[in-house]
């Protein structure tokens, strides 16, 4: 019976990850879910026992607030959490804005994305030194951002493998798939770079046909925006799928496929979120109403909508154990089938965030980059991609340098380090040095409970 320990019970991720494990592994599993507050630990336990009687499986599940007890000879820990939650994050995103810089979403990048980053890795630390001490050779699976720098620490501080996984490289596929009328992903032959949530391909096939040859074709003179997938809004009007104007306009000027979520890579950019840009309120009926950005019409999540999600997912947990919403099917989330590649030795290739041990040649080595890569018995390894053109390399160097400046100044609770990689972030182009460091000093402030330096 396979032990799987999960740091942090999440509404959002327990029910996904849960049931893809209960899909993947034939044999029952041994749950252990951990959080600081006993009442999230006890739902999380409740919600399994509840899947696991729906699927006729025989999975147990045991909540505890005992870290190193929960964790103890497990052989995969999955940690999904928020240090500080909804109230910590919401300074991430206020503080910044005094400065004239906005965010879309605000944990990956950005001011706010560099404080959020040192607010976790402490607590990070701590996870990758029990689980060294606990489990040395589980498997290690986060979802938590920023990414980056989070599956930077695990990896720097144990020795077990590590994997960061995000979403992002699946939504790449599906526009591939849209915009070329395929059934599915079967026909697409992928290589992809960068650091998380700002990923270009830099190379792909359908079938045994150059991809970008059949996709210049089909652009021809024209805008990529004139072939992009395209869905039905509830008011009956077609827009862009997935909100994807900035990535298109990238692919105009680069001419490569970037990850096509705008909230995330306008975050990694130097204009569009900075410098008050012009802005609009989006009103929909019955909902919050939406902040958007008037170029490349990029969507804002604030606090309040975030603050209403997790009050909607927490009852809908408890609607599906009442029987009064249908349990999840299997998601497209990979990391279940990743844990059981590891522990079963069944090789599966994949998008994995890890330190750049030349996978990215032309990136800092030790800067935590994305690519594809192979999971098996021996862990994880990262797939090289040779030749990315120089022009992608220098749009994703300043975050790979940013996010591995953050990672071992808040590792050696070094202020100065930690605020050479504000200063060198994009977002903060409009910012005078000394502007920087107040706005730093602020967002260290707000945070200085989590972290002792």
């Amino acid at each position: 019976m396979p032990r799987i320990s999960f740091i942090g019970c999440s509404t959002a991720w327990i029910p996904t990850v849960a049931t893809d494990l209960m899909c993947v592994f034939e044999e029952p599993i041994e749950f252990r879910l951990i959080d600081l507050n006993p009442d999230a630990a006890k739902l999380g336990a409740e919600w399994i026992e509840a899947a696991t009687k729906h699927r006729s499986r025989k999975d147990t599940a045991i909540p505890t607030t005992d870290r190193r007890e929960g964790i103890t000879d497990a052989d995969a820990v999955i940690i999904a959490l928020a240090v500080g939650g909804l109230d910590a994050m919401e300074q991430d995103l206020l503080i910044p804005e005094k400065y004239g810089i906005l965010t879309t979403v605000g944990d990956t990048t950005g001011p706010s994305g560099w404080a959020r980053a040192i607010r976790h890795i402490p607590a990070f630390r701590g996870f990758a030194e029990d689980i060294r001490q606990q489990c040395p050779t589980a498997f290690v699976v986060s979802y938590t951002n920023p990414m980056a720098a989070l599956t930077a620490t695990l990896q720097l501080c144990c020795d077990n493998p590590v994997l960061g996984l995000c979403h992002s490289y699946f939504e790449t596929q599906d526009c591939i798939k849209r915009i070329f009328g395929l059934e599915d992903w079967s026909q697409i032959s992928i290589s992809i770079a960068g650091t998380n949530h700002f990923t270009w391909v830099v190379d792909f096939n359908i079938g045994r046909e150059d991809g970008y040859t059949m996709l210049r074709e089909k652009v021809g003179d024209g805008s990529l925006k004139d072939i992009w997938p395209k869905k039905e809004t509830t008011d009956n009007k077609v827009n862009l799928y997935s909100g994807s104007e900035l990535a298109c306009e990238l692919y105009d000027r680069f001419g490569y496929l970037p990850y096509p979520g705008d909230r995330h890579i306008s975050e990694f950019l130097s204009y569009p979120l900075s410098g008050d840009p012009e802005r609009y309120t989006l009103e929909r009926e019955g909902d919050l109403p939406i902040d958007m950005i008037r170029y490349c019409t990029i969507k804002r999540t604030s606090i309040e909508h975030r603050r209403a999600g997790m009050g909607d997912r927490e009852k809908r947990v408890r609607d599906m154990m009442s029987g009064e919403v249908e349990m999840p099917k299997k998601s497209r989330e990979t990391g279940a089938e990743m844990i059981h590649a590891y522990l079963h030795n069944h090789p599966l290739t994949d998008a994995v965030n890890a330190l750049n041990i030349g996978q990215i040649p032309e990136l800092p080595f030790g800067a935590c980059v994305e690519t594809l890569g192979v999971v098996d018995g021996l862990g994880v390894r990262p797939m090289m991609v040779p030749n990315v053109p120089d022009h992608l390399i220098e749009i994703m160097r300043p975050q790979a340098v940013c996010q591995k400046l953050i990672t071992e100044g808040a590792l050696e609770g070094n202020r100065e380090k930690l605020l050479h990689a504000l200063h060198f972030d994009p977002q903060c182009a409009i910012l005078k040095p000394h502007e920087v460091v107040a706005m730093g000093d602020e967002l260290l402030a707000a945070n200085e409970r989590f972290f002792n330096f």
